[in-house]
């Protein structure tokens, strides 16, 4: 009869049965996994649907009070009814409104989506019919991926947009992952006919007679059917031409019954139409930048690299015709480095974690073996990635950096095992089948409560919980594949791997251990000393998370900054170009710039903006010796000093930009002032912000609700109409006609149509004088023209507010940018300068921003490590059944939690959510290693009534695979601790916090807490 329990032997001799077979599963499953991850898209944030829609809605030049009664509100009112909107916020200018609804986080994105496009389709027919609507739903991919400019020394913008929209967007648009082309700030040929307004008035003619007859020459309308010998033929009025000249043959009636041709009281030029934006980069004359969008599920780096192929083939065409398109910004440089630095640092960390197992087991093969481990685990989790719908990202690839250690800790565990075995003299088989059995059904248990340890994730909403979920997920996979491979190649790998016959040589690590063990036995005698260094370790946590500076996010160096211009309201676009270019001057001699991008009343993250605002995309040079934090401060100390007229200066990166943008955070730190009046709103907020600027740490604060061009308001008297036969639309008409023109027609040119605008000419003269005191206007009634002043009272305003709701209500917004990352101590400053500045008592305050997205993120994980710690306790309580066990292990993993705090603080970092990701791991690895000592004390309670000496054996048996799991864990984790390479930074707390933690955990796992449970059985005997 065999001296081993036969229970369980079978399944490993299975095993070690049918091990090329395991072999060949495992290594296809791998195989599998590499193929699936070519497939598999890239980014630096999750590809994830937010609960956001944003309704963007352009009506020309309409009046900021006319855009608010006509547009805003109707349209807001509509959409806050909608299902599951939590909030919703709106801006409102001139001729724009931009509104962000916000829906809870449970709601199906697509549906969100789809409520929102009904309730615009209902919204249409209660606003101006020529309003132009925009819905687009926040997603990493409404961002453009890349940025190109189409420039040339010779061609003129309207030509260059004309050549991209009709000829090169449908070849582009063909490219498969491809979105659309946004062209930003386009300009577009027109005809202008300009009427000589004297001739007008002597022909006593109406602006609206000559825009009616136009009008009349641009119809193509179906008239009928016509069937004759079996062919059927379209009936139709068309009276669309393809030759502009030929309108000025049009015959124009006059009052006294006669006619003249149009010709003979204007002029017909080829010019471009009135634009509201502006753009342009480095190196042309003229230039359109366009932005390149993917489809969502598009891989980033795949779409580009298709772009840029179809540019190399269409480059010597375009050469040609004197024309160059040119990569700007391209947002997978940072892709590519960020996931090949994270990478490698994963690399880099599996050799370290190799070199430490080399280290305790002395065995080359075995510690090769596991280096092979890694990349096979990695493989296989990639298939769950991929039906899972994650793509690779920081968070994802933290993920699996986060359980590099953890994977190797499964193969240790049971080959040291195995090996302890071997050493008592049986065969390698027996060794192996023995090893095996004993230890993987309590790494099961162990694996399974480290991974509940995540589940209460699922709480965590808003951005952090989409972000960690991905990183938990991978996580988890990684644990559960990596638990499999302990179970089934593992054991093979040790039959393979040991030597036939033991080793005779002593191992330094076995004395090692016999030194530790009597350590141990000496430090019993002292056991209550437990207490006070318990206590202490609490104090210290205590003070620490109180003292440790908090932030949201870490910073990191993109490469690339956003430079934010506000010029002072009423700033025409022609003077902003000039101002800008200035600023361009700025930027371009900053030696660590490679090239930038321009725009003018438009924006990155936004559609259309004011005149007087725009940005920079500032792309700097891969090989440079200052950072991005420092080319910030100096360009920002340039521009402030050259550019002493700036309303608002704002300088930040790409993707914290646009991270901002997604969440909806106007800014690092946004103070939020409510009140019902949006100019007092104003007034108080550029007070409020000449407070906060002298903050110490506070880089910037700018008024993000500012004011819009000065308006110059006109009001017919009441008796205009019976007098002169004047109502407000022939007044609107004349007016409009000569000082903006109204497009009234068109010409075909093939599929290209060519605006016909209608102006009167009017004298060089000063404008608003000329509108005061010489604009004439024609009576119907006199049947002549008039002046202005006798039919309607002029008025100036100088400034008028744009209007900024949130839930309906007014508010007005300022944007804080600090320096470092302790962003809780310059939150203190600001509500210690809002309680002491006197507001008045009708304005309400409330600080947001990222600010507002930590303080519930940092909450939410805070409940997240409770639960945890609570599902922990519960398992181990049914695991075990002994509550002086379970509260052991429990305040083990407290107690860790002081060297975290203690990392961070040695380092200089904050705390932010990814380090509060970092207990999380921490605590998982914690729980691994407490359950396998404490199953190891239980396992002999038949054999030895000696508590003491049990847990001593137990502990001395774990502490080689202890000091293994937590030296390899935490070196794994060394190169994104010290952030190498690019990206990195984004993770680099959550590193640091594993490190410390696990360092910690060696002392409190291998000393206090082995003096805590024999002190517990001293004053707590179990009888």
């Amino acid at each position: 009869m065999s001296k081993y329990n036969t229970k369980g032997r079978e399944f490993f001799l299975y095993i070690l049965k049918n091990k090329l077979a395991i072999l060949l599963i495992i290594f296809l499953l791998a195989g599998v996994g590499y193929r699936l991850s070519y497939s598999i898209p890239k980014g630096v944030f999750p590809n994830l649907f937010f609960p956001r829609i944003e309704v963007s809605i352009d009506n020309g030049y309409t009046p900021i009070q006319q855009m608010l009664f006509s547009v805003t509100k109707p349209s807001e009112e509509a959409l806050k009814t909608i299902q599951d909107v939590e909030k919703i916020v709106s801006s409102t200018s001139i001729g724009s409104t931009n509104i962000s609804i916000y829906f809870n986080w449970n709601i199906d994105p697509y549906l969100a989506y789809q409520l929102v496009q009904a309730r615009v389709a209902d919204i249409k027919n209660r606003i101006p019919s020529n309003a132009k609507i925009t819905i687009r739903q926040a997603t990493p991919s409404i961002y453009p991926v890349a940025i190109y400019a189409i420039g040339s020394n010779s061609i003129s913008r309207a030509k260059l947009s004309e050549k991209l929209y009709y000829e090169l967007k449908p070849v582009f648009l063909s490219i498969p992952g491809i979105y659309d082309i946004e062209m930003k700030a386009p300009e577009w040929s027109e005809y202008k006919l300009l009427l000589d307004t004297k001739k007008m008035h002597g022909y006593n003619l109406d602006v609206q007679t000559v825009i009616d007859q136009l009008k009349a020459q641009n119809i193509i309308e179906f008239l009928g059917l016509i069937e004759d010998y079996h062919r059927q033929y379209v009936l139709s009025l068309y009276q669309k031409s393809d030759d502009a000249s030929k309108l000025l043959n049009l015959d124009i009636a006059l009052p006294n019954g006669h006619a003249i041709k149009l010709s003979d009281i204007s002029l017909l030029v080829e010019r471009t139409a009135p634009i509201k934006a502006f753009s342009a980069t480095t190196g042309f004359k003229n230039s359109v930048v366009f932005n390149l969008l993917r489809q969502p599920n598009a891989n980033a780096i795949d779409v580009v690299n298709a772009f840029n192929a179809k540019l190399k083939e269409l480059a010597p065409k375009l050469k040609k015709e004197g024309i160059e398109i040119r990569s700007t910004y391209d947002g997978t440089d940072f892709i590519k480095e960020a996931i090949h630095s994270v990478r490698d640092a994963i690399i880099l960390g599996g050799i370290i974690a190799v070199l430490i197992v080399f280290f305790f087991l002395r065995k080359v093969t075995l510690s090769l073996v596991s280096l092979l481990i890694i990349p096979i685990t990695f493989l296989i989790t990639m298939i769950g990635m991929k039906l899972a719908g994650i793509d690779f990202n920081i968070f994802s690839l933290g993920g699996m950096a986060a359980a590099l250690g953890s994977l190797i800790d499964h193969m240790i565990i049971v080959i040291e095992n195995i090996e302890r075995h071997f050493k008592q003299g049986v065969s390698k088989k027996d060794a192996v089948i023995e090893g095996s059995k004993e230890i993987l059904p309590i790494m099961t248990v162990a694996t399974l409560l480290a991974i509940l340890i995540f589940l209460p994730l699922l709480l965590v909403s808003g951005i952090v919980g989409l972000f960690f979920k991905q990183l938990a997920f991978v996580l988890v996979v990684t644990y559960i594949i990596s638990q499999l491979i302990a179970v089934f190649l593992t054991p093979i790998i040790a039959f393979i791997a040991l030597p036939d016959k033991k080793d005779e040589k002593t191992n330094i690590m076995d004395a090692m251990v016999l030194k530790y063990k009597t350590f141990l036995n000496r430090s019993v005698h002292y056991a209550w000393i437990s207490i006070p260094m318990i206590l202490s370790g609490f104090g210290l946590s205590f003070y620490l998370y109180k003292t440790t500076p908090s932030t949201f996010l870490p910073k990191w160096d993109e490469g690339n900054i956003v430079v934010d211009i506000v010029l002072p309201p009423g700033t025409s676009l022609t003077q902003s170009q000039k101002e800008f270019t200035a600023i361009s001057n700025i930027i371009e001699n900053i030696p660590e710039v490679d090239q930038w991008t321009m725009r003018i009343g438009t924006s990155l993250g936004q559609i259309s903006t004011q005149s007087n605002e725009g940005d920079f995309l500032v792309t700097l040079k891969k090989n440079r010796e200052r950072s991005s934090f420092e080319i910030i401060e100096d360009l920002r100390k340039q521009i402030e000093a050259e550019v002493p007229n700036l309303e608002e200066l704002g300088l930040s990166q790409v993707l914290e930009d646009r991270l901002g943008d997604i969440m909806g955070a106007d800014a690092p730190i946004a103070v939020m002032l409510f009140s019902s009046d949006p100019d007092e709103l104003m007034q108080q907020g550029y007070r409020l912000k000449e407070l906060l600027k002298p903050l110490k740490g506070v880089e910037e604060v700018n008024i993000l609700t500012s004011y819009a061009s000065p308006s110059i308001n006109i009001r017919l008297k009441p008796d205009s109409k019976a007098i002169y036969g004047i109502d407000e639309k022939s007044v609107a008409t004349q007016i409009r006609s000569l000082y903006y023109g109204k497009s009234v027609a068109s010409v075909a040119q093939g599929e290209k149509l060519i605006n016909i605008r209608v102006l009167m000419s009017r004298t060089d003269r000063d404008p608003i004088d000329y509108l005061q005191k010489e604009l004439f206007i024609y009576s119907p009634l006199l049947k002549k023209s008039i002046p202005l002043f006798k039919v309607a009272d002029i008025s100036y305003q100088n400034r008028v507010a744009e209007v900024t709701h949130f839930n309906l209500s007014p508010v007005c917004i300022l944007g804080i940018r600090f320096m470092g990352n302790n962003m809780s101590s310059i939150v203190h400053s600001i509500q210690q300068v809002l309680a002491q500045a006197n507001l008045p008592s009708n304005i309400t305050t409330d600080i947001s921003g990222f600010y507002k997205e930590q303080q519930k993120s940092f909450k939410e994980m805070t409940y997240v490590i409770i639960f945890a710690i609570l599902i922990i306790f519960t398992g181990l309580l049914l695991h075990f059944s002994d509550i002086r066990i379970a509260f052991n292990i429990l305040t083990a993993m407290l107690l860790t939690l002081s060297g975290i705090f203690l990392a961070l603080k040695l380092t200089g970092k904050p705390l932010d959510i990814t380090a509060f990701m970092g207990m999380l791991i921490v605590l998982s690895i914690v729980i691994n290693n407490n359950v396998l000592i404490y199953d190891f004390y239980k396992m002999h309670t038949d054999k030895d009534n000696d508590e003491m000496k049990r847990l001593i054996d137990a502990i001395g048996v774990r502490v080689r695979p202890i000091l293994m799991t937590m030296l390899s864990n935490a070196f794994a984790m060394l190169p994104i601790a010290l952030a190498i390479g690019s990206g990195t930074e984004v993770i680099q707390n959550l590193a640091i916090a594993i490190m410390g933690g696990l360092f910690f955990a060696i002392i409190v796992n291998l000393y206090v807490m082995p003096l805590f449970f024999i002190f517990s059985i001293k004053i707590l005997p179990i009888k």
